[in-house]
């Protein structure tokens, strides 16, 4: 995780444990709870031995992210909870 700004009252907790391991998806969402915002940053998630990276979330400002995955069933809870979201072309590099 890569944080360039970030909005919570726990900002130091959030920042210093982000920059000292990997962690679960499960300690992510316990970690940001209901009272921080990345607001500039990228998270990006692999499988459990590293390798591949699954998910990648860019946040750009309070208003945009940017989410690369493969994973279709992240699509569509995506598209499910956020109306306006978009598909945009996938990168041609053949990475993330």
């Amino acid at each position: 995780m890569e944080i360039d700004e970030l909005f919570s009252p726990r900002y130091r907790e959030i920042t210093e444990t982000a920059e000292s391991f990997l962690m679960s998806t499960q300690q992510l969402v316990a970690m940001f709870g209901d009272d921080a915002q990345l607001i500039d940053g990228e998270l990006t998630a692999h499988d459990a031995d590293g390798s591949t990276v699954d998910l990648t979330i860019r946040a750009l400002d309070s208003t945009w992210w940017d989410v690369e995955t493969t994973m279709q069933e992240v699509l569509d809870e995506i598209s499910r909870l956020y109306s306006d979201a978009k598909a945009l072309p996938w990168r041609s590099t053949g990475s993330l």
